[in-house]
C-alpha cells in the first residue's frame, strides 16, 4: 500500500501540486487526530493513506477547472462533485482498504446529512471518514491560493468548525480540533495562522515529522 500510495500521490502533484499539497496537509491533520484519539481509526499507515489519496479524483478533472476562479457552471458542478466517487472506485479497482475507498467516496458528507454524494448522515460514517471530513474542511479554510474561496486565519477556521459542529462536522473530532490540538496545529503541523504563520508550508514543505514516520513519505515537494 505505501509504495502504490507514493506513485498515486506522485500522479497527482505532476497534474495538479496544489491538490498533492492539500492533501498532504490532511494527512498530517489525520494522523494528529489518530495520535490523540486512536479508536476505531484503524493502523497509522492506513491514516496516512486514506489522507494522501482522499482526493484522487481529481487527478481525472482537468486543471482549468481545478484552478477555474470563476462561478462553476451546473455542468462544471456536477463534475467537480463527481471526483470523490471516482476516486474511490479508482482506489477499488486497485485494491486499497475499505475503510480507505470510504474516506475517498464520503469526504464530503456532512453530520445533517446534506453533503455528497451520497447524504449520509454522521452516525452512518465510519470514524475515519468523519475524522477526514473535519481535517480536510480545516485544510481547506486556512490554505492560502485557493481560487474560489478566501483562506482564513487559523483561529477564524477553528471558530469555523466550532461553529459548524453538529451540523456539518462530527462534534467530537471538531471539538478535539479546536481545543485539544489547536496549539499543535499552530506551531508543529504548518497551520499557523496563515498567511504568515505557514511559512516554508506554503511551499508544501511541511514541517511533518508525523507523517514520514507514519509513512516514510517526506512531506515537501518532490
Amino acid at each position: 500500500m505505501m509504495r502504490q500510495s507514493q506513485r498515486l500521490l506522485a500522479a497527482l502533484r505532476r497534474h495538479h501540486p496544489a491538490t498533492a499539497d492539500h492533501s498532504v496537509r490532511v494527512a498530517t491533520v489525520l494522523l494528529a487526530i489518530r495520535a490523540r484519539r486512536p479508536r476505531g481509526l484503524g493502523p497509522v499507515a492506513l491514516v496516512a493513506a486514506a489522507g494522501l489519496l482522499h482526493d484522487l479524483g481529481k487527478l481525472f478533472l482537468p486543471v482549468e477547472l481545478l484552478d477555474s476562479d470563476r462561478r462553476l457552471t451546473e455542468a462544471q458542478l456536477r463534475r467537480m462533485r463527481a471526483h470523490p466517487e471516482t476516486g474511490a472506485e479508482t482506489l477499488q479497482a486497485l485494491g486499497f482498504p475499505v475503510p480507505l475507498v470510504a474516506v475517498a467516496r464520503h469526504h464530503h458528507e456532512r453530520w445533517d446529512g446534506t453533503g455528497y454524494p451520497q447524504g449520509l448522515p454522521g452516525p452512518a460514517l465510519a470514524p475515519l471518514v468523519r475524522a477526514a471530513c473535519v481535517a480536510d474542511a480545516l485544510v481547506a479554510m486556512v490554505e492560502p491560493g485557493r481560487v474560489y474561496r478566501r483562506h482564513l486565519e487559523l483561529g477564524d477556521a477553528l471558530r469555523e468548525l466550532r461553529a459548524c459542529a453538529g451540523r456539518q462536522f462530527d462534534p467530537d473530532y471538531a471539538a478535539l480540533l479546536t481545543d485539544d490540538l489547536a496549539p499543535a496545529l499552530a506551531e508543529g503541523l504548518g497551520l499557523g495562522a496563515a498567511p504568515r504563520g505557514w511559512g516554508a508550508a506554503m511551499a508544501g514543505q511541511l514541517p511533518s515529522p508525523l507523517l514520514e514516520h507514519a509513512f516514510g513519505l517526506p512531506a515537501g515537494p518532490r
